[in-house]
């Protein structure tokens, strides 16, 4: 993969952050630098979370409140690697992910917690090829649901969610299974409905899903709002940040959809402003430049150029 190529990637990401996220304000690291003591924990958020940084907030939001030793990182410079993988230029996808591992080691911690699906999967194919060396990692849903006793909910209004989860394999079973623990440990909350298709793969992500034309791939989506809708849902819970940005597309405004995360952060009033679904829903570029004013001009761009960000990226797109 192409340095130009690489660029217009981490640009993308930049792009949202631009819209989303004020300059400097974000509670992760973005750039290496060697620590002066060692963390426990590696909350290992990813690259694309990025573009739905809410999510991405609220994770970290529920590690600071269950008191844990940790440093969360993300973005480009911490990537695994696929995006050159799928590239096809392995050498240069196996240096991004043995600098990243580099990074880990550097940390000290004692485990590494990933959020991203395709970055746990990626690891685990390199550890197994030798490529890298083992990690004591985990993904975030099987972390924190191992901890569920030391979160203090509140009680909540009754609320009925559905969940849409992702099967296939033994590990997004277990995922989906520490997610529903999660949810259903706070007060008030009641899980009404799982709901997934075999045809989704491992995440909501069309480019892993060739086999499935465009408007198949929505009507799998619009499918799983209806079925929420008919058990009389208040919510629809992902457990990715892929799924989301895919369900924020086809979802409606009387169902609302969240990251499990989210509802966690809600329940114990730390949660972040969902800019990506606010967006995505109201489909007007003029007033998404107005609402992340704030945003953009902290990132020293003029109001030209976070209109043309969100007629890149929010405008309604036709199917």
């Amino acid at each position: 993969m192409s340095d130009p190529d690489f660029s217009q990637f981490a640009a993308q990401i930049r792009d949202f952050e631009h819209l989303m996220t004020p300059a400097g304000r974000v509670p992760w690291i973005t750039r290496f630098i060697r620590p002066a003591h060692p963390v426990d924990v590696v909350l290992y958020l990813g690259c694309n979370i990025l573009r739905t940084a809410h999510i991405g907030c609220d994770a970290v939001a529920l590690f600071e409140a269950l008191g844990i030793h940790f440093t969360a990182v993300a973005g480009p410079q911490f990537c695994c690697g696929i995006v050159p993988h799928r590239a096809g230029d392995i050498e240069g996808a196996n240096g991004f992910a043995q600098a990243t591992a580099a990074k880990f080691e550097a940390y000290g911690a004692k485990q590494i917690v990933i959020w991203c699906p395709t970055c746990k999967l990626r690891f685990e194919e390199l550890i197994r090829k030798d490529v890298i060396p083992k990690i004591s990692m985990v993904q975030a849903s099987e972390f924190l649901a191992a901890k569920t006793a030391q979160f203090d909910f509140p009680r909540l209004p009754p609320v009925r969610l559905a969940v849409h989860t992702h099967v296939g394999s033994s590990q997004r079973e277990a995922e989906a299974k520490s997610a529903i623990k999660l949810l259903k440990a706070i007060p008030g909350v009641e899980v009404v409905g799982v709901y997934s298709s075999p045809d989704l793969g491992y995440q909501c992500a069309p480019l892993l899903l060739p086999q499935l034309s465009p408007e198949r791939f929505r009507s799998i989506l619009d499918n799983l709002i209806q079925e929420a809708r008919r058990m009389r849902c208040d919510k629809l819970v992902t457990l990715y940040h892929s799924c989301h940005r895919e369900l924020c597309g086809v979802g409606e405004e009387a169902l609302p959809i969240q990251n499990y995360v989210s509802v966690m952060a809600e329940a114990l009033g730390c949660a972040h402003r969902d800019y990506f679904q606010e967006f995505k829903k109201l489909n007007a570029p003029d007033s998404i430049a107005a609402i992340s004013r704030p945003m953009w001009e902290s990132h020293g761009l003029t109001e030209e150029q976070a209109l043309t960000l969100a007629r890149k990226y929010f405008a309604p797109k036709k199917i």
